[in-house]
């Protein structure tokens, strides 16, 4: 899959596409029915979520009806949600 970088005022906004269709869908374990390699999936997720949290990607969820985009963070229990925002908010 691939998820296509774009660089705007200094900050990163990736495409999710289905790796990461929602905010519902950041635990590890969710991944899509329909992914043939589930197991290659979460691995590559799991280092994905780490990557953006560290670097403070913008992740632009095109599926969420809710939550256009959002950042991670580094916590306890692992990379978690920190803000949700829209794209016209990024300034």
């Amino acid at each position: 899959m691939m998820l296509p970088q774009l660089q705007y005022k200094d900050k990163t906004i990736v495409y999710m596409a289905d790796l990461l269709p929602s905010v519902g869908h950041l635990p590890l374990p969710y991944v899509m029915a329909y992914d043939m390699f589930p197991l290659q999936t979460l691995k590559e997720k799991k280092e994905f979520l780490e990557e953006a949290a560290t670097n403070q990607y913008i992740l632009y969820l095109e599926h969420d009806p809710i939550n256009e985009c959002c950042t991670l963070q580094h916590t306890e229990k692992g990379v978690r949600l920190k803000d949700t925002f829209t794209l016209e908010e990024i300034g």
